[in-house]
Formats: structure tokens, sequence, C-alpha cells
């Protein structure tokens, strides 16, 4: 061994250092280099945009009614009109509208991911694919705090179905500043024939980025011009022109790492950069439930921001997760699940990437002693529309949900939560057990017989097996529901079998 090591020595010392002309001569050449950037560029292209599609949306009568919706009544199909706004003939399937945007396919039964600004309000929606496919969708799931939905092709069979090919969905969170991206979409419809997506490329700019929308003159954010996960949104330095919402921004492997938008360029404001939402730990458990037909939700703390809108606690909402763990007033959260922040926004987000019903871990600073506290969070309340086609089955003809959720929204959303700690009944069907007994869309449920109910799972465990009539104690005291055998006060109408 020691005689080899001294003829490596030796041959090393012995041979002529390189000359510059040696160097030059074993040195990639500058097309070289750059051809193969742009090889990796295409390949990444030419991986991804069979999955990305444009999207037409028809808006109904009701703007801020989305019709579109497995499971919603169809309307008529859509006509266009003339001048006088008469009916001339019917719009075709294959008609495309100056309303479009983008989206991309994740699943293998069709689901497609797009902004949910793209098709809110929308009566009918025409997808094009790659080949020049083209067919009617339906949403399945839409959430307004990520604007996220999630679209699937209209009831066909399964030899019927379009050819579509899901993405891979990478992780942002592996992206640095100035990290190689590719975003496809269809500007100005683009993609209007055959469904081929446009292609730009640049760098990522930024990450987190935080935008405040357009004001008007009292200085107020205008209502829908900003979205929840500005704190989050990727940055890129390539404009997005109009329809590129929804659209895909991968990486060098053809990984969907972002997903286009276009709603938070306000005018006037960085009109030059693009940006997107980004599959982090909250985009990707986002995109799953929607791909289910689920809400998604975000778990909820139950404190109130000072007003620099630090990590500083303000005020501890009553019945809230943060009451009953004792957080106090002028803590300071550290860090949430082992996450450290430092600014509300970054509490609210890292709250926000666990469900309702988790138990998460903080770590909190207390005058000059730093403790920590295990929370079971509950709902946080979202403004807008909600689709969710996967929901539970009613109990005798009733649901409930987190009292957070829905109660906040009627005091002034988000900082007023329920003084009730119980769960808020969210629907009640027609002629129900459910309905006779008196219950009615916002009553908060106590207790089920002698059980305190907080969240939906406890409601669902108390009632679960229950059989004959049932005593829940609410706000407005104890209410009976019987069963759909039981008789109803002031009902003639003949017992039919329910749950």
């Amino acid at each position: 061994m020691t005689s080899l090591i001294a003829l490596t020595f030796f041959i090393l010392v012995q041979s002529p250092a390189p000359t510059p002309a040696d160097q030059l001569s074993t040195a990639p050449a500058p097309a070289d280099i750059v051809a193969a950037i742009e090889s990796a560029l295409a390949d990444s292209i030419a991986r991804a945009e069979p999955s990305v599609v444009s999207i037409h949306r028809h808006k109904g009568a009701n703007p801020n009614e989305t019709l579109a919706v497995r499971g919603r009544k169809r309307p008529l199909p859509a006509v266009e009109r003339d001048q006088f706004d008469l009916p001339i003939r019917p719009v075709p399937d294959d008609f495309i509208s100056f309303d479009y945007g983008s989206g991309v396919v994740i699943g293998d039964r069709g689901e497609i991911l797009t902004a949910f600004h793209v098709v809110r309000g929308a009566d009918q929606l025409i997808v094009r694919a790659a080949g020049g496919q083209s067919f009617n969708a339906e949403v399945i799931a839409a959430d307004p705090r990520s604007d996220l939905a999630v679209i699937t092709p209209v009831g066909q069979r399964e030899a019927d179905r379009p050819r579509l090919k899901p993405i891979v969905i990478g992780d942002s969170t592996k992206l640095r500043k100035g990290s190689f991206l590719v975003a496809l979409g269809n500007p100005f419809n683009a993609a209007r024939e055959d469904g081929s997506p446009s292609a730009s490329w640049g760098i990522l700019a930024n990450t987190a980025r935080r935008l405040e929308g357009e004001t008007d003159s009292f200085g107020q954010t205008r209502k829908g011009n900003r979205l929840m996960n500005f704190p989050t949104l990727l940055q890129l330095d390539s404009k997005l022109n109009l329809g590129m919402s929804g659209g895909a921004v991968i990486n060098l492997k053809g990984e969907l790492v972002g997903l286009t938008t276009t709603a938070s360029s306000p005018a006037g404001f960085d009109a030059q950069a693009g940006y997107a939402i980004p599959m982090d730990r909250m985009g990707r458990r986002a995109v799953e439930m929607l791909k289910q037909g689920k809400e998604v939700e975000y778990g909820l703390l139950g404190i109130q921001a000072d007003p620099q809108f630090s990590n500083r606690v303000f005020k501890v909402n009553p019945n809230s997760p943060a009451a009953r763990g004792l957080l106090q007033i002028n803590d300071e959260v550290l860090a949430v699940g082992g996450v450290p922040v430092s600014n509300f926004d970054s509490l609210i987000l890292a709250v926000g990437a666990y469900s309702p019903g988790d138990l998460v871990r903080l770590k909190i600073r207390r005058s000059d002693e730093v403790i920590e506290r295990t929370i079971v969070l509950a709902k946080y309340p979202i403004e807008g529309e909600v689709i969710a086609t996967n929901r539970s089955e009613p109990w005798r003809g009733l649901r409930v949900d987190y009292s957070t959720a829905i109660r906040a929204q009627a005091f002034g959303f988000p900082d007023l939560e329920s003084t009730a700690a119980g769960v808020v009944v969210t629907d009640v069907e027609e002629g129900s057990p459910a309905a006779a007994a008196g219950l009615k869309k916002g009553v908060v449920i106590l207790r089920v017989g002698e059980r305190p109910v907080q969240s939906p799972r406890m409601f669902a465990e108390a009632v679960d097996g229950q059989e004959g009539p049932v005593t829940v104690e609410t706000e407005m005291g104890a209410l009976t529901v019987g069963t759909a055998e039981s008789p109803r006060p002031n009902s003639t109408d003949s017992p039919r079998r329910g749950r």
C-alpha cells in the first residue's frame, strides 16, 4: 500500500501542470452548455404539457352562484342572445367563450386542479385537452381560502372518458431563489383550438411573498381582491397574461410545484410579475382533499392579533382552543409543532397547515419563561362559497360543524367566535325528524343526553347507535329528536322510514 501511495505521488509530481490551453480544450463549449439547458427545459415541458388543459366558463344569470357542480340541478342549456338579450340558438358543446383559464390534470379519473376564480359562478364548463379533446366538466370541490378547485368530466362512461394524463405533484419547499421554473397555461385563449398549452420560463424571484390588494378611498382592501394565502405565494420573474390562472408551474423534472394565479396581481401593482399558489404542505393537503370532493378544513387557535400583527396574543377568544389550552394575553407564540413563527401571518399559516381536531404543541414565551402547551384545534371560518360534493351522511336530517366555523361569520369574520362550547347545526332537511324537533341552521348543540359535544366527531360518537327519541341540549333548551317513525306534532303525514 505504501509503494502504491509513493508511486501515485511521484506521477502527480512528475506530470506537467495543465496549461491554460489544455483547460480550454477540455472545458465544455458555451454552446453545449446552452444546448443542455435548452434540452432540460424542452424535456420538462414535454413531460408536463399533456396534463395542462384550457377551461372555458359560461356564467349564469347569477354570477355569485356556481351551478356547474356535481349533484346540483342542471340549468337549461346556455343560449346565444342578440342585442336585445333575446335567445337565438343553444350554445354548442364546442363553443369557445371569451371567459377562459387553465387547469392541470392531477388524478387518474380525470380530476383537474384549477383556480377557484376560474370556475366560480359558472353554469357550464368546457375543457380543451391534449389532442384536441373537448368535454363538459363539473366542480366536485372548491376552497375560497386557497382559491383552489377541482373539476372532473361530466358523467361519461368509462369507455367514453377523455384520455388525460395526470401530472406528478412536487414539493415547492425544495425551491430556492433562482430555481428554474416553467409556466404552462392558456394565455389569451391560445389553446382554444387544440388544447395545447403555451410555455414560458424564468426563475423563482421570491418565496412566501405577501401582497396587499387594491384599496378604496378609505384605505380598505377591496373585497375579493386579496388571496388568503398571499404570504406564501411564489413570485416568478415572468409575467402571467390573461388566461394563465390555474396553469402549471413546473420544475425541471416536470413536477407541479405551483398553480399560476393572476388574481394576486392587482391593477397598477407589480404588473410585470407572475405569482403561483405553492404546492407546499398546506397546498398539497388542500389538493388531496379537493380531489376527494371534500371540504378543505383549516385549524383554528382562537386568538386575535395585536395592532402590529406580531406573534403576541392580543386577546383569547372565549371557549376557543387557546382558552382551553390556558393561553394568556401577551403570550408570545414562538413555534407551532416545531415550526418557528415570527409574526401573526406565519402563526396563522402554521396553525392552518393542521386540521380541526389535531393536537398541536405550541412553544410560548410568557414573561421571561419559555413554556409549552398542547392545543386541540378547532375549525377556521371560511369566507365565501365552499363547495364539497363528498359529505358525511346526515343524522336524522341534520349535519353539524364546529361552532367556530359558522358562528364567527354571523358576527364579522374572523375575529369573533361563539361563546357556546358546542357544535353548530349547518343543515336541516325539510320534513326530517330534526326539523320536526325544531332544530334550525345556526342552533348550537351543547350536549347529546348527558354527553358534552365540542366537535363533529364527538357528536357522531354520541349519537352512534342511538335508537328511539334522543334529547339534545341547545342554547334554546332541551329538544327531543325522534325517528322517522315517531309521530310528528301537527302533522297528518304518514310515517316514512329514515335515519
